[in-house]
């Protein structure tokens, strides 16, 4: 069952209380998806969050979770530039642990100074509430913080998700909680909840860019920017997200 949420407020609470809707706070009374990040990062002080796509989640929880393929680096770094796709969830993969940490609210970030300041006539910051959440997903393999967030070398339509340094727009993602959906998973207590999320690097006041999946791609289930396309009043499976398991603590925007 698929329903549209329409109470947008509600979410932007459960999104400060928890994370992101759908995100569970780690407790023993709420389980997590197994498999999933690793075993060392799931049980780290600051544990792993799963990024998983509507498109490889019909009718179930998340299977095919992000990953940092080893495609696309860039030499000496061993993490820099190394495309991200979703794969299938294990906990002996150290590839698909990742700490999402928030980066501060719209209302923080638009039109503000330094290096993580966002276009204040961007299409997030005219269109979306202050209260709007801004992440970013940081590669932590086995727990140990890389210093490198998924993210895109530029605002260019077609380019690829990759590793960049974090800390800055390029490496920035808001939910787009307005055209958010909502999804039953049979033996979960609370449905999924699922939206796009735009890159926050891009300046654009229309057709704004946003994390896309594509499959028949070299890694499989490769991640792109492609413009948000709406169809019907809603974006394709291809284009929501949803985030599970913990989210970590706010990063000081001013840092």
């Amino acid at each position: 069952m698929r329903t549209r949420s329409v109470c947008v407020l509600a979410t932007l609470v459960a999104v400060s209380t928890l994370g992101l809707a759908g995100a569970t706070a780690a407790s023993a009374s709420t389980p997590r998806f197994k498999p999933a990040e690793t075993i060392v990062c799931n049980n780290s002080t600051m544990p792993c969050t799963n990024i998983s796509n509507l498109m490889l989640n019909q009718g179930n929880g998340p299977d095919f979770i992000q990953n940092a393929s080893g495609w696309g680096v860039v030499p000496p770094s061993l993490y820099q530039g190394r495309k991200i796709n979703l794969r299938q969830a294990s906990n002996t993969r150290f590839n698909e642990d990742f700490i999402i940490t928030k980066a501060g609210t719209l209302g923080q970030l638009c039109g503000a100074s330094g290096a993580n300041a966002l276009d204040a006539t961007s299409y997030a910051c005219l269109n979306f509430a202050p209260a709007y959440p801004v992440y970013q997903g940081q590669f932590a393999p086995n727990g140990n913080e890389s210093g490198f967030c998924v993210g895109a070398m530029s605002a260019t339509l077609g380019f690829k998700a990759r590793l960049e340094r974090c800390g800055s727009p390029r490496t920035f993602w808001i939910a787009d909680l307005g055209a958010q959906v909502t999804v039953t998973v049979p033996g979960r207590d609370a449905p999924l909840v699922y939206f796009p999320l735009e890159f926050a690097a891009d300046p654009s006041s229309s057709n704004p860019l946003v994390l896309t999946l594509k499959q028949g791609t070299k890694p499989a289930n490769e991640l792109f920017l492609e413009q948000e396309n709406f169809s019907g009043g809603q974006v394709p499976d291809s284009q929501l997200f949803t985030l599970t398991d913990p989210v970590g603590p706010t990063v000081d925007p001013s840092s």
